[in-house]
């Protein structure tokens, strides 16, 4: 399957610009990054989550949300804005600029928007994609695990499907 909007996003300037300053901005965190290897481990995991739960949604929305969804932690660091809130406003941006379907655009919204929200609907892809984010993290092998704020609950000590 050619997953249009999410290479168009790829190759958009201003999500190099911001994947750029996110890169510069995390390069001594010690703590879970969010450059691309984040994005892709999330969106292959919302697509398995997606199948498993008989959720029929096009991967280039599932790709799309999870290039974008953390592209807003820049202005997290730097101005205190919700990232969440912050990567729906460059998504936006970046979606508009590659003349991406309104329809396709709203649903890639609708997870960025959502995916920090764990009372969204089970039923539905925000649900899906807010699970995907939080197991796409290797906190088993983490060496600043025990220093992470999250807790012992929250963090993936182990491989679970």
């Amino acid at each position: 399957m050619n997953l249009e909007i999410t290479n168009r996003i790829l190759e958009n300037v201003l999500y190099r610009q911001e994947l750029q300053k996110l890169k510069e901005l995390e390069k001594d965190r010690i703590f879970c990054r969010h450059g691309i290897e984040h994005s892709l481990d999330t969106a292959r995991i919302a697509m398995i989550l997606c199948r498993e739960n008989g959720i029929e949604i096009n991967p280039d929305i599932i790709y799309s949300s999870a290039l974008l969804h953390d592209i807003g932690r820049s202005r997290e660091y730097t101005g205190k804005i919700p990232h969440h809130s912050a990567s729906v406003s460059i998504a936006g941006q970046i979606l508009d600029s590659i003349n991406c379907p309104p329809d396709i655009k709203k649903s890639v919204i609708s997870l960025i928007e959502n995916h920090r929200n764990p009372d969204n609907d089970r039923s539905t892809p925000e649900y899906i994609f807010y699970i995907a984010d939080k197991k796409s993290r290797l906190c088993f092998v983490c060496p600043a695990s025990r220093e992470c704020y999250w807790s012992e609950e929250k963090k993936n000590l182990k491989i679970e499907v």
